[in-house]
């Protein structure tokens, strides 16, 4: 039998698990969708399977579940399933939970060991005729692109076995992923990095090695058209300190940031390492160069309140709140401070640009932001926005107190070759409703309110990363010709 789920702030309200699988393959729409409006909406999110075994739970530990929107003809259709990992499915077979919080080694079950804990439950990602789900402690997971059925862990012919990025970075302009793999010795292990380029078609053409100055999930990067910088931020992995009774991962305030540069088809020899302030960089919008500058508009706060110090003490979100700051690096080497400036002081959550234009210079970005929350995370981002980083222009819609506003996507118009031409959509879960929404946005006019609302017959809980495939795109055709 099944037992119920505790009381838990990312277990309730926005975040209650639905814990089902659904098809609706003609959804209602309140409006009118845009003919030039055809693809996939795909998001990925944590959908617990069942209670954690220790009484507590984190967001970030639930199993993944992943939403697919197929938009075509003015109709969208929906299907939602699950990540059938192998730790899913040895989970389901027991009828229980057997892994501890993040794997846990301490508290889980002896049922699980032989068994990875990967969860994909952060980002979705459709590159080289592959659907990904991804996490940053283990492998992909393909996933059949239109049923979304779990095809099975991903280790490109068997040169991934360990861990995989939650934001491999795709460039548009040549169809290449470049990805890393953090922790891949384990949490015990040597810090060491894995770098790999992979293909437009998906055969790794460069992979390098090389150590980092502690253990650190490195839950992104950043990449320009020649460069690549891997931020190892105050966040700390230690079972030393959680076989003490301490947090396995806990933020250090007094650690700073470092910053490591390498040329993007370089190797670690070439690796240059920079120290800031400790910052909280979990997302960033865009990364380019000008010159001798690398440019990265990242969201950062001075700290986090997603994990405790290492005596579990936590910060609170508004005194951790992120912004959206721009870090310019000197890439001649003449100077090694990093200059940080405030773009916008919004409280802002996942920052995204038009994705076609990644790694070269953009000024269109959309966001999840909070007016009203007390608590972004737990009470719902209430508000989307468009910001111009070049005029500091503000373009925001407010769906009201006490709603959950996913990521906000940029979807171009079908033959849009301009930037930010076209359309943003979110989902959201407005407060206490039986059902959500995808919302449609012009992406010119995000304050002049949706063109079109779909509704979905029941409340999606809260979740992560969202990707839009227009039907026109490479990577469109690729996964669905």
């Amino acid at each position: 039998m099944t037992s119920p789920f505790f009381d838990h702030p990312y277990l309730s309200g926005h975040h209650e698990p639905n814990r089902f699988e659904a098809d609706a393959p003609d959804l209602i729409i309140k409006g009118e969708l845009p003919d030039d409006l055809e693809g996939v909406f795909y998001r990925n999110g944590a959908e617990p399977l069942y209670p954690p075994l220790e009484g507590d739970y984190h967001w970030f530990d639930g199993d993944g579940m992943i939403y697919g929107f197929f938009i075509a003809n003015g109709k969208v259709g929906m299907r939602n399933r699950w990540v059938r990992t192998d730790k899913f499915n040895l989970e389901l077979d027991a009828g229980k939970r057997l892994f501890g919080l993040f794997g846990n080694p301490m508290t889980s079950d002896p049922a699980s060991e032989g068994t990875r804990y990967n969860t994909a439950n952060t980002n979705i990602i459709l590159h080289g005729g592959k659907l990904l789900a991804l996490m940053e402690g283990a492998p992909a997971v393909e996933m059949d692109p239109r049923s979304l059925e779990t095809i099975g862990e991903d280790s490109y012919g068997g040169a991934i076995t360990t861990t995989f990025s939650a934001h491999p970075k795709i460039d548009h302009f040549n169809g290449e992923m470049v990805n890393l793999g953090a922790m891949i010795n384990g949490a015990m292990g040597k810090p060491e990095i894995r770098y790999d380029v992979i293909s437009k078609s998906g055969e790794i053409t460069k992979t390098e090695f090389f150590d980092v100055p502690h253990m650190a999930p490195m839950h992104t990067f950043l990449l320009s058209e020649n460069w690549v910088v891997f931020p190892v931020t105050p966040i700390d992995v230690s079972v030393e300190r959680a076989q003490a009774g301490g947090p396995m991962t806990a933020w250090m305030p007094n650690r700073s940031v470092k910053l490591g540069i390498m040329p993007r088809n370089g190797t670690p020899d070439q690796m240059r390492w920079l120290e800031m302030e400790p910052r909280h960089m979990y997302h960033e919008l865009n990364v380019w160069e000008e010159g001798d500058t690398l440019f990265a508009d990242v969201a950062t706060a001075n700290g986090t309140p997603l994990f405790p110090d290492e005596d579990g003490n936590r910060l609170t979100h508004e005194e951790a709140a992120q912004s959206l700051r721009r870090w310019e690096i000197d890439l001649s080497g003449k100077s090694d401070s990093v200059k940080e400036t405030v773009l916008n002081d919004r409280d802002i959550q996942f920052p995204r640009p038009d994705d076609r234009f990644m790694t070269r210079k953009t000024s269109q970005s959309f966001a999840n932001i909070n007016l009203n929350s007390k608590d972004g995370r737990v009470d719902g981002m209430d508000a989307v926005l468009r910001f111009d980083t070049a005029t500091g222009k503000e373009d925001i819609y407010h769906f009201g107190n006490g709603t959950a506003a996913g990521e906000l996507i940029f979807a171009p118009r079908k033959g849009a070759a301009d930037e930010a031409d076209g359309y943003a959509m979110t989902l959201i879960h407005p407060a206490n409703s039986p059902t959500s929404e995808l919302v449609v946005f012009a992406a010119n006019d995000i304050a002049g309110g949706p063109i079109a609302r779909v509704i979905i017959p029941f409340r999606i809980s809260s979740g992560f990363h969202c990707n839009y495939y227009s039907a026109d795109s490479d990577l469109y055709t690729s996964a669905f010709d």
